[in-house]
């Protein structure tokens, strides 16, 4: 397997607990709490493997998908600190959305448009 289907494999399994993480976004304590560890480390994982491989790092889609996901991770910093804490559950919403969309975009752009995504089915 070379780097770039490690990195579609890796953003895959982010795009899955994405979507666990949106499912859960308005309830509070530990089940929600080991979902955003759990997507946190994916989404890391994810970052690293877009620095391994050349196409990855010139490509201006995994760039924009990496904002993405950033924006929809910041979504649950109060509640990274706290179980309890709030989420604005509208806008997470709204950019799962957008993920989704960059997310197709850059497996387009990298060859592997067998790996899209039907958004309105995820």
């Amino acid at each position: 397997m070379n780097m770039v289907e490690t990195l579609i494999n890796q953003s895959q399994n982010v795009m899955e607990l994405m979507k666990q993480l949106k499912n859960v976004a308005s309830k509070k304590g530990s089940k929600r709490a080991e979902l955003i560890e759990k997507f946190t480390a994916n989404h890391h994982s994810f970052n690293v493997y877009t620095y391994a491989s050349e196409e990855a790092r010139q490509s201006k889609e995994v760039d924009t998908l990496k904002l993405k996901l950033d924006e929809f991770s910041s979504q649950f910093d109060a509640a990274r600190y706290e179980d309890d804490g709030e989420v604005n559950v509208e806008q997470v919403h709204v950019l799962y959305k957008e993920v989704l969309v960059a997310y197709n975009d850059m497996v387009i752009a990298l060859g592997y448009d067998k790996h899209v995504i039907d958004i309105e089915k995820f």
